[in-house]
């Protein structure tokens, strides 16, 4: 509001000023106490925050959408409730809480499963080493497709985050392509090595993504709700 003082400075909890001719007065500014719990909570967010985006960059190929912010926020609030648990526990190898996400990597898209009717099962038998097994399956029963699709990629993607150091430590993409028939395909079985160190997360996540043809090419199909992807595995060592 205007001032009539002709003075600049401050008295009290109200500052006067001057702007070109005339003189204004405002409040101060209020300072905040953060309190130590608070603190803590807002060091933990930060640290989820920038996990998260290590995460979503490694990856990259099986997120179709980067800028989608439901699908960041939700992340992130998964990882934060991690961690909170993570921070109320000493760290006892091999007791570990587990980062197990249920939303997708696709706030757009339905379910994984309810386009997949069989589940790719990841297993750590030893350090640095993960595989993932795809049961045999018939493409066509196995596969809710869309009309006019003529084959399905199945990407997978892992990535291994420091979530001490906050960095990215190595990251791993494949593809198995499926034609839509009723040729029974054999089990697929993939093995990733990557460093795995004590304090690094793991976090391998899997998508589909349809093609037909079209004008005699293949042309991925857009949709979202047939392009769900989702975390299928995560440990943290």
């Amino acid at each position: 509001m205007g001032s009539q003082m002709g003075f600049s400075g401050r008295i009290g909890n109200v500052i006067h000023y001057k702007m070109g001719d005339k003189y204004y007065s405002r409040s101060a500014p209020r300072k905040y106490t953060q309190t130590k719990a608070s603190k803590a909570r807002a060091e933990i967010f930060g640290r989820a925050s920038s996990i998260g985006a290590q995460i979503r960059g490694g990856l990259s190929s099986v997120i179709p959408n980067p800028s989608d912010r439901k699908m960041h926020g939700r992340l992130v609030a998964d990882l934060f409730a991690w961690l909170q648990i993570l921070s109320d526990n000493p760290t006892v190898k091999n007791n570990q809480p587990i980062f197990d996400p249920i939303n997708s990597l696709n706030s757009e898209a339905v379910s994984l499963g309810s386009r997949w009717r069989v589940e790719a099962r990841v297993i750590n038998p030893s350090p640095g080493l993960l595989e993932i097994k795809i049961p045999a399956l018939d493409p066509k029963k196995a596969f809710i497709a869309p009309n006019g699709a003529v084959e399905v990629i199945c990407k997978i993607a892992t990535t291994v985050t420091d979530i001490v150091k906050l960095t990215s430590i190595g990251r791993y993409s494949t593809e198995v392509i499926y034609p839509l028939d009723d040729q029974e395909v054999a089990e697929q079985n993939i093995s990733i090595e990557l460093p795995m160190p004590e304090g690094s997360l793991v976090v391998t996540g899997l998508a589909l993504v349809y093609a037909e043809d079209k004008y005699y090419r293949k042309k991925f199909i857009t949709n979202n709700s047939f392009l769900p992807s989702k975390i299928i595995h995560s440990i943290y060592l």
